[in-house]
C-alpha cells in the first residue's frame, strides 16, 4: 500500500544508513503516471532515485549512481 515503508525497501535503507535527501521533484504525465525523482546525496556521491506510479499502485523503481567526475590530467597536444 502507498505509503507504507517495507524492511526491503532500498531507498528506506540508504536513508537509514545516512544518506540525506538533497533534491525532490515530481512530474505528472499526461495518461496520469507520477514520476518522483529523489537526489541523495552522502559526502560527495549523489544517488538518483525515479520511482514511477499510477495513483496507489507504484510501477517501478530504477536507481543512478552519480558522483563527480574524477580530476584528469590535461591533454598536451
Amino acid at each position: 500500500m502507498a505509503g507504507e515503508q517495507q524492511p526491503n525497501d532500498k531507498l528506506t535503507r540508504l536513508l537509514a544508513s545516512g544518506w540525506s535527501i538533497a533534491g525532490y521533484s515530481t512530474t505528472m504525465m499526461a495518461t496520469g503516471t507520477m514520476t518522483h525523482s529523489v537526489l541523495l546525496q552522502k559526502e560527495h556521491v549523489l544517488i538518483s532515485a525515479t520511482i514511477v506510479a499510477e495513483g496507489d499502485h507504484e510501477i517501478g523503481r530504477a536507481f543512478t549512481m552519480l558522483a563527480p567526475a574524477p580530476e584528469t590530467k590535461k591533454r598536451r597536444f
